[in-house]
């Protein structure tokens, strides 16, 4: 009986995960379409910082569907694919208005943009690897490839103009695995009406809504960093993504930021925080310095 109540316990936390990532979505398609984009760098900084920690939210979801019953883990899986796949599209449209308004005001791109507007150009391969993988499994709304190429083609012109020297709001002579510098939150994002309107986010649905609303949904737990060698090479167990998060949070940065320094895509490093893939030794080395630092244990 407590066996079973446990089960009943874990997979009604699990949906009401389900259920946060739904409104989140929501809130951040109606935020973004009532507020557009300004003009002002620190302002879409700002934004990608929170749409990154959306998409870091859906990977702890997503480690855990097996808390469902085997029969419903596929149709969760779907439901959270197709509100990635929602905001993924709302993050191409922000990145988009956002070189309009700065093609309309005429400003110079300020110290740091170089390593932002580089890290955009290499997400939309993400975006593109993303859709190409799940669209047939997941019934994703199609991509505009198009209009998937003009943001690129506009993007690579305006990493030409832009400046690559260190971000004038962090502080000079980092050394090269110091992730602790980060620049101050940015004022919050003018009102202003965006390029274009982002795809909708689809709702949640009212079983989710119903079980949720009994339940808070859990903090992302602390602990420290396992990391085990299997034939040579050295893997992360899976709690890897949860202690890094926390870890980012303490050090004020994002897991794109910390993928842009280890010179891996984002999504190759949260394979390697969740134990799918292995992580070399030297950003294995740098990991656990990164931790260690900023309130993780190494174990």
């Amino acid at each position: 009986m407590q066996t079973t109540q446990k089960k009943t316990d874990t997979r009604a936390a699990a949906l009401a995960l389900v259920a946060q990532v739904e409104r989140q979505a929501q809130e951040i398609a109606k935020a973004f379409a009532s507020a557009g984009m300004s003009d002002r760098f620190g302002d879409f900084r700002n934004l990608l910082e929170k749409l990154d920690q959306f998409q870091v939210f859906i990977d702890l979801v997503e480690s855990r569907l097996g808390d469902f019953e085997p029969e419903k883990q596929e149709a969760q899986a779907k439901n959270l694919a197709q509100v990635r796949w929602g905001v993924l599209q709302l993050e191409t449209e922000a990145t988009r208005a956002f070189l309009a308004r700065m093609a309309d005001s005429g400003k110079p791109w300020p110290l740091g943009s170089k390593p932002v507007l580089s890290r955009r150009l290499a997400r939309l391969d993400e975006i593109r690897d993303f859709h190409g993988n799940n669209a047939a499994r997941f019934e994703l709304a199609p991509l505009d490839a198009a209009r998937l190429q003009d943001l690129s083609n506009a993007l690579k012109e305006q990493v030409g103009h832009s400046l690559g020297l260190d971000d004038f709001t962090r502080p000079t002579g980092l050394a090269l695995d110091d992730f602790s510098a980060a620049p101050p939150a940015p004022p919050k994002m003018a009102i202003q009406r965006p390029a274009a309107r982002p795809a909708p986010v689809r709702a949640a649905s009212p079983a989710a809504s119903k079980h949720a609303a009994g339940h808070v949904a859990p903090a992302l737990p602390k602990g420290s960093l396992h990391v085990r060698e299997e034939d040579g090479n050295f893997y992360l167990d899976n709690n890897g993504l949860s202690v890094v998060s926390e870890a980012c949070k303490t050090a004020q940065i994002t897991i794109d930021d910390l993928a842009g320094r280890l010179e891996i895509s984002r999504p190759a490093l949260v394979l390697m925080l969740n134990g799918r893939d292995p992580i070399a030794a030297p950003a294995l080395h740098r990991l656990r310095s990164f931790v260690s630092r900023h309130g993780g244990g190494i174990a």
